[in-house]
């Protein structure tokens, strides 16, 4: 699918032609996290799961699921300075639940009022009657990670299986957003993700994204079961047809996971997406969110246009991350700014 395509870095020109002067260019993307509490508890959340990898400043007075918001008028202020630095989407997403936040709906209204693409990551459950918003997305992904309703109840912690999927029913009969479902591989669910698919299609859903389990625990997680979760994302695969694609980063993701740390020092991935966690907080990228190593900003004190004025983002230095799933998009960044790459004309 095009929507996810790794190449957009290279429709960006002029940011590419600043980054070559060394200069920091104003995000095309923000992801922006209004709410750190859940109204679930995912087993393989990197945020609260032992061993995630945004666990270090994550939780807040011994809790891991904190009630912590960033207050609306902030958000405000933040949208409002993203729209005049020239910043064209928004991403709402986790942290938590972006819908549990009290003013979701005036928030994501207020950003679509604005003029900015925005796409929504979100369980789902709390979509009911909002489907005036739903139109208004550019895209929508519902995290479901299950095939049945067991599963899903003994992954999540939840007993909204229904709920989302009479949300998702409602969404994929909705012109407008780009819906897609969201499908994290793990041992309690890679038996499932086929029956995910059949049900996803037969819900009118455009295409599942599938992916994997980022931890600590890297690539030796899925050990003994990585040739099994191939066949059966191959019999996914067979699914596909003119309206319904099965998007398969498992692969790639687990191949991050086993390649550690970055060989390359510039993270051009972090000049065009910002993170800013509901601790008001700006943070490198989501795998380095709500650690000390990923922590580039605070707009607890300042703006967010003051940050970006005052703020060297260029020197950070990918090399002391201890994985990067953004690894193909900042080794093409990297390679769009060289000044003088080898051989260019011969295409």
């Amino acid at each position: 699918m095009h929507e996810l395509s790794g190449f957009k870095p290279a429709w960006h020109i002029e940011r590419i032609a600043q980054l070559r002067r060394k200069e920091d260019v104003v995000p095309t993307h923000l992801q922006l996290i209004i709410s750190d509490l859940c109204n679930q508890d995912c087993n393989f959340c990197a945020y609260r799961m032992e061993g995630g990898f945004s666990t270090e400043l994550f939780a807040q007075d011994g809790k891991k699921n904190p009630s912590r918001f960033i207050p609306t008028l902030k958000v405000e202020e933040i949208i409002r300075d993203a729209a005049v630095l020239g910043v064209r989407a928004i991403e709402f997403t986790g942290g938590g639940e972006p819908t549990v936040h009290k003013d979701w709906v005036h928030i994501i209204n207020y950003a679509i009022s604005l003029g900015f693409h925005v796409g929504l990551v979100t369980n789902g459950t709390r979509l009911s009657g909002n489907e005036k918003l739903i139109a208004g997305l550019t895209w929508l992904r519902i995290s479901l990670d299950a095939g049945t309703e067991q599963t899903y109840a003994a992954t999540r912690q939840s007993k909204l299986w229904w709920k989302a999927i009479e949300n998702i029913r409602m969404a994929a009969k909705i012109s407008g957003p780009v819906l897609g479902i969201g499908y994290v591989i793990t041992k309690e669910n890679y038996h499932e993700l086929v029956e995910a698919c059949i049900l996803a299609r037969e819900l009118g859903v455009p295409y599942v994204r599938l992916s994997a389990m980022f931890s600590h625990k890297g690539a030796e997680y899925y050990k003994g079961l990585e040739k099994m979760i191939y066949e059966l994302i191959a019999v996914a695969k067979e699914l596909e047809n003119d309206r319904f694609k099965v998007v398969n980063f498992f692969g790639d993701r687990v191949e991050d996971l086993r390649s550690a740390k970055p060989d390359y020092d510039f993270c051009g991935y972090q000049q065009f997406v910002t993170y800013i966690g509901g601790d008001q907080k700006i943070y490198s990228c989501c795998t380095n969110a709500y650690t000390l190593h990923g922590e580039i900003g605070d707009l607890n004190n300042s703006t967010f246009a003051e940050w970006i004025r005052d703020h060297r983002r260029y020197d950070f230095d990918a090399k002391g991350c201890h994985h990067c799933q953004f690894n193909d998009k900042n080794k093409l960044i990297g390679y769009l700014i060289d000044p003088a790459p080898p051989h260019v004309h011969f295409v």
